[in-house]
């Protein structure tokens, strides 16, 4: 008998999990710091650097997404800014507990109690979703979204999994749509009136607010999505100017992240898309793979991979959207590996003591899969830890008495970095308001950001979407801490 706890019981132990990744775990990304916390410390403080995506000039990331995160913090914000910054994180892990539970329970209405208790027991032992959970980028609220949407489906709930695919794309990323595409395209062959009607329905009560919102912050008409689209498929420059990865960066990045889960998703998906394939054309016909039971379990996971795994520019975040899917897809590996075991005893030319070995075997084995893949989750975790969070606790220390004790009466203190730049956790970790971030010269030769002028409808000067870099970021004579 599957273990298979209630919504509360799982989503509390989820919760338990997810808040010690709010508290402990690494800003992996310095996208996360330079994109997302510094500008929310701008619109809570008033203070904080600005990249050239947030220039009114190119415009490419969305206000909206900033104020969902700092507006249920702002009315406890105090001086004390780092408690702001965990407040934060802590929202970002009940919300991603939260989603993880309504997919494990989807996945139980799905699949089944055997699946449904694997899933749940590959998301809390994933190092994966540890780092992802409480990460303050889009790609995660795309995880979030992902997850409810697909659970949604599996419910066959289409209002709510039409929404949040839609919410993905225009509030989060909006390259997430394509986990959307499976569900869209049911639901057009069954119901295509109702699901247009729908999903135009819901795309103006999403992207209009966030036109408003954006217009406001840019001082000009705005819709931050579609530009991020522009720039980065049809502006001729795109992401590759940040740099490319060989065809191995996924591999090595999701056996770190997933270890022996990513390898049995990958069965799962090859061996679950030649047999769609298979009947497919047996059939002609194309819709005949809906027929299929795991199919919808890993169609949007193959989806993924085929877009992402073949782009040259590669980061680990590009993942995050898709980390339950690898769960769930690892689960479903453990069934049709139960499945040919159970086929197997069933064989009159098995002998006895084979049938007797392989009935434990498919019983236990999962469990015990699942056991290794979160003992080498926690070593990884504690890796990341102890090799990684010192910059957190570098920086933390600037709070400490003896600190503000020698600066006390200066009206401006300068923290200098040079090539290390990428590993400041971001002004929530700067004492107060007259200390800020310096930037020297270094071995870095791309374009770094600057401090927010008076307002963001402002076009900083010194900024290009070419990764450019631009000397007056730096300084020469300042006082180093």
């Amino acid at each position: 008998m599957a273990w298979n706890p209630s919504f509360l019981r799982a989503f509390q132990l989820l919760l338990v999990i997810r808040l010690f990744s709010s508290l402990f775990s690494n800003i992996s990304d310095c996208d996360e710091t330079f994109n997302y916390w510094e500008p929310t410390h701008y619109l809570l403080y008033g203070s904080g650097l600005q990249t050239w995506e947030y220039s009114p000039a190119y415009a490419i990331r969305s206000y909206a997404y900033l104020l969902l995160h700092a507006f249920p913090v702002a009315a406890i914000a105090t001086k004390q800014k780092y408690i702001a910054f965990y407040l934060i994180r802590i929202l970002l892990a009940v919300i991603s507990a939260l989603s993880e539970t309504y997919f494990y329970k989807s996945v139980l209405v799905k699949f089944g109690s055997d699946v449904a208790c694997w899933t749940l027991l590959l998301l809390v032992g994933s190092c994966g979703m540890y780092i992802a959970a409480a990460a303050y980028l889009p790609s995660t609220f795309a995880m979030y979204c992902t997850m409810i949407a697909l659970g949604a489906w599996f419910q066959r709930r289409r209002k709510i999994a039409v929404t949040a695919v839609i919410a993905s794309a225009l509030v989060g990323w909006p390259f997430s749509i394509a986990i959307g595409f499976p569900v869209f395209l049911e639901y057009l062959y069954k119901r295509p009136r109702s699901v247009i009607i729908w999903s135009a329905t819901c795309f103006i009560f999403v992207a209009v607010p966030l036109i408003i919102i954006d217009s406001y912050f840019y001082g000009k008409l705005v819709f931050a999505p579609l530009n991020i689209v522009l720039y980065n498929i049809f502006s001729g420059r795109g992401p590759e100017i940040y740099g490319t990865e060989p065809w191995s960066f996924y591999f090595k990045n999701m056996l770190l992240n997933m270890n022996v889960v990513f390898l049995l998703a990958l069965v799962s998906v090859v061996v679950i898309t030649i047999r769609v394939m298979y009947r497919v054309i047996q059939n002609l016909d194309p819709f005949h793979m809906r027929s299929d039971r795991w199919f919808p379990a890993v169609v949007s996971l193959l989806i993924w991979i085929l877009i992402f795994f073949t782009q040259a520019h590669k980061e680990e975040r590009f993942l995050f959207p898709v980390y339950p899917l690898f769960c769930l897809a690892g689960a479903v590996s453990f069934q049709l590996f139960k499945d040919v075991l159970v086929e197997l005893s069933l064989t009159v030319k098995v002998i006895f003591i084979i049938k007797t070995f392989i009935r434990p075997l498919y019983k236990w084995l999962p469990y015990m899969i699942c056991l290794i893949h979160s003992g080498i989750s926690i070593s990884r975790g504690c890796a990341l830890y102890s090799g990684f969070h010192a910059s957190l606790d570098i920086y933390y220390t600037l709070r400490y008495p003896h600190m503000t004790s020698a600066i006390k009466g200066l009206t401006e203190v300068n923290v200098c970095v040079g090539k290390e730049w990428y590993r400041f956790p971001s002004s929530f970790y700067l004492p107060g308001q007259q200390w800020h971030l310096r930037f020297i010269q270094s071995e870095f030769r791309g374009q770094l950001p600057k401090p927010y002028l008076e307002s963001t409808s402002i076009i900083p000067s010194d900024m290009n979407d070419r990764n450019t870099e631009e000397p007056s970021r730096y300084v020469s004579n300042s006082t180093t801490l």
